[in-house]
């Protein structure tokens, strides 16, 4: 795989590299989650990726967190990196 560059927006200077999350080889039977940033359509994007994991994926379970505004941190953040083997953060629009 080729090298990722992710820009953090931090008044930092020399950030060491940071590696990427592992990467399960199957989503079968694992727990996503879904975190709705509170963006316009947001709910509906989830809602039909939830169907294409279930149907496509073989998901076990997919469970929905719900931030209420893009601009804020998510306070549960330690509870779904527990809860779920994988999380996908998505917007709307």
């Amino acid at each position: 795989m080729s090298d990722i560059w992710v820009h953090l927006p931090v008044d930092e200077r020399n950030v060491p590299p940071m590696p990427l999350a592992s990467r399960p080889d199957s989503l079968k039977g694992l727990k996503v989650g879904l975190l709705e940033n509170g963006k316009e359509f947001s709910q509906e994007v989830h809602e039909g990726l939830q169907e294409v994991l279930v149907r496509d994926y073989d998901v076990g379970d997919v469970q929905f967190w719900h931030k209420g505004f893009p601009a804020k941190a998510a306070p549960f953040i330690d509870d779904m990196a527990k809860d779920c083997d994988v999380v996908i953060s998505g917007v709307g629009h």
